[in-house]
C-alpha cells in the first residue's frame, strides 16, 4: 500500500465485497466497504434435489432432437461447482468494471483457497491489477479486517 491508500476485495462463493483501505493522519489503518455483490446462483436450484440433465424429463422421453433418451442426474456437488464457477466470472468481469472504475490501481483479492483457484481461471490477465492471496475473510466486519496480519502484510507489500 502507498502510504496512504490500497484496495482489498474479499470473497467467497457467495459474496464478493470491495473495501477501500486509508491510513489515517495518526497512522492506523481505516478499512471502509465500498461496493459488494452476492452470488444469484445459489438459490437457482433446490439443495439435495438432483437436476435430470440429458434433455430428458422422464424416462423414454423425446428430446428436441427426436431421440429418446435415458434420464440421468446431475448430483448437488456438480451444480454447487457449476454455480462457483459461474460467480467466479461474475466477479471477474466485476471487477474489471465496476471495482477498476471505483478503485483505481492495484486490488488484493482474498478467498478461500477452492474459489481462490477458481478466480485466477478467470482472471489469467489479472497479475498486472490483483494480487491473489488465501484466506476466507468475508465473515469480518472493516475493523477486523483493518487489524488482521494477512491484510496488514498485504497492503504494507506494495
Amino acid at each position: 500500500m502507498n502510504a496512504t491508500h490500497g484496495w482489498i476485495v474479499v470473497a467467497d462463493a457467495r459474496i464478493a465485497s470491495l473495501f477501500e483501505c486509508k491510513r489515517t493522519p495518526n497512522g492506523s489503518l481505516h478499512i471502509e466497504a465500498v461496493k459488494s455483490i452476492r452470488n444469484p446462483h445459489e438459490a437457482e436450484h433446490e439443495r439435495g434435489r438432483p437436476n435430470l440433465a440429458g434433455g430428458a424429463e422422464r424416462r423414454g422421453s423425446v428430446t428436441s432432437s427426436g431421440a429418446h433418451a435415458a434420464p440421468h442426474t446431475v448430483g448437488p456437488k456438480h451444480t454447487a461447482d457449476e454455480e462457483h464457477r459461474r460467480f467466479a466470472r461474475e466477479v471477474h468481469a466485476w471487477l474489471a468494471e465496476t471495482a477498476h472504475r471505483s478503485a483505481p490501481g492495484r486490488v488484493t483479492l482474498f478467498a478461500p483457497a477452492r474459489f481462490l483457484g477458481l478466480l485466477r481461471e478467470e482472471s489469467p490477465r489479472a497479475g498486472d491489477d490483483a494480487s491473489f492471496r488465501e484466506g476466507d475473510l468475508t465473515h469480518l466486519r472493516p475493523q477486523e479486517l483493518a487489524a488482521h496480519p494477512a491484510v496488514l502484510s498485504a497492503l504494507s507489500a506494495r
